[in-house]
């Protein structure tokens, strides 16, 4: 690939980097410590450890960000970051919160499962809490999403827009496609949701599905998105949803090369890449998930050993609007996506957790 082009790729990456994870300093103690209690206001020093995306991403983990800021403001305490340079930081950034006195202390990203498991036994007085994973120890809270809630939205769209007329989209086809990044039991969730909306939108409509690998490094890696999305392109899709964290910015840079729409994930992507043809994103409310479980710290009730999840009815997922290409999506089409929404909520649709 051309210099140019690797240069291009490298700038998307650095704001998609937080999905690897779908991508300090300090002092002094805290008071309610460890699983949980009840009464009163507890203290609380929230601290978070980023994965390798870092803060800065535009994604993942500014999200995380975002909601432990807005905690530190609204409870008047003091928040701390600490920014993992590869997964061999997991341990020592963990370890160094807890042993500054910072609690509750958020992993940011299913990656740091093994670590969190290693630290909360070594810090058992500490709250810890993993986003997008489930680790079963009593101070340790699992805050996970329903992915495939609002993967199913996005199916839902791809499925009746690939049927209409318009600059990006061919109806005679009626073929999108999903890119995931590593192959994880996290990564099939939005995928079996995206599957799903499809088939109920357009029952004789296919769904190209590729991973970019088996590793973490599937989700940076930008140049190995672009050349399964081209792939992809040329076997008919002229809409693709990724799940793939960095990778995903080749597939931005093949939409917008070849006219066809992409569909964005955990943060409101078109706002990020606005030359890129994203016609929509899947967000993921991780600052909601964050403030939430530091709310409850202070109030005495951390959830330890507990798995809170979060979907489309209590705001943790979201579609994001059309933007400059709603005037391409009939209002048929907006219909439908309302009528999914209510149904997924009231238990009507039932979607599922893993690819049929």
């Amino acid at each position: 690939m051309q210099a140019g082009r690797l240069g291009i790729l490298s700038v998307l990456a650095a704001a998609l980097l937080a999905l690897a994870a779908a991508c300090g300093g300090g002092g002094g103690g805290g008071e309610q410590q460890g699983g949980g209690g009840g009464g009163g206001e507890a203290e609380v020093r929230p601290a978070m450890v980023t994965d390798v995306g870092g803060l800065g991403d535009q994604s993942f983990n500014d999200s995380a960000y975002r909601g432990l800021k807005r905690a530190g403001e609204e409870f008047g305490v003091k928040v701390e970051v600490l920014e993992s340079n590869a997964p061999t930081d997991y341990v020592n950034n963990l370890s160094q919160l807890a042993e500054s006195g910072y609690s509750p202390v958020f992993a940011i990203g299913f990656l740091m499962t093994d670590a969190v498991t290693e630290v909360s036994q070594q810090f058992p007085d500490t709250q810890f809490a993993i986003v997008d994973s489930v680790v079963e120890q009593p101070n340790v809270a699992s805050l996970v999403f329903r992915e495939q809630e609002g993967s199913y939205l996005a199916g839902v769209v791809a499925g009746l827009m690939t049927q209409e007329e318009t600059p990006y989209t061919n109806p005679d086809d009626k073929v999108v496609g999903f890119l995931g990044g590593q192959e994880s039991d996290l990564i099939r969730k939005f995928q079996a949701g995206y599957e799903a909306g499809v088939e109920a939108a357009c029952p004789d409509c296919e769904v190209l599905v590729q991973y970019a690998g088996t590793t973490p490094e599937a989700f940076n890696d930008p140049a190995r998105g672009k050349e399964i999305a081209l792939q992809q392109i040329d076997e008919g899709a002229d809409i693709i949803y990724h799940a793939s964290g960095a990778t995903g910015a080749g597939l931005f840079e093949a939409a917008r090369e070849q006219k066809i729409f992409a569909i964005g994930v955990d943060s409101d992507q078109a706002k990020l890449f606005p030359d890129a043809p994203i016609l929509t994103s899947v967000v993921k409310r991780v600052d909601n998930a964050v403030f939430q479980t530091i709310e409850a710290a202070r109030g005495g009730e951390f959830p330890g050993g507990e798995v809170q999840e979060f979907g489309l009815e209590d705001g943790g997922l979201s579609l994001a609007p059309f933007y400059r290409f709603d005037r391409f999506v009939p209002q048929k089409v907006k219909d439908e996506v309302d009528r999914s929404r209510e149904g997924i909520i009231s238990g009507e649709i039932k979607v599922p957790e893993k690819p049929q």
